[in-house]
């Protein structure tokens, strides 16, 4: 099983998270096809951890960013790019909130 973070994940790991679920939502791919497709790349994310990606409770090592950029036809610097900003919440709507127009969650943050 992979590793879980230790603090909130940085900007370039919630931008990847962000991006692989838009991508995924895009193509109305479910976890278990984008699973399917990594494992013919090469490298298996088990849905459940695609999950745990998608709420920031996972991360992305390099080896994973190289994989999911190749099933999504990018390269790992496009994983790595802010997606476009919500005219709404300017790609950052306030701690524990998720924004209705983007879809974006801001994760919570622990002891600030």
């Amino acid at each position: 099983m992979s590793e879980r973070p230790r603090g909130p994940l940085g900007a370039a790991g919630n931008n990847v998270r962000r991006n692989i679920r838009r991508l995924r939502e895009q193509r109305h791919w479910s976890y278990r096809d984008v699973e399917e497709r990594l494992a013919r790349a090469g490298r298996a994310i088990p849905a459940v951890e695609q999950g745990w990606i998608d709420a920031g409770e996972r991360r992305v090592d390099v080896d994973d960013l190289v994989a999911l950029a190749a099933v999504f036809e990018l390269s790992p610097e496009q994983l790595l790019e802010a997606p476009a900003e919500c005219q709404t919440c300017h790609g950052a709507p306030p701690p524990g909130f998720l924004c209705i127009e983007c879809e974006t969650t801001a994760l919570p943050t622990h002891g600030a």
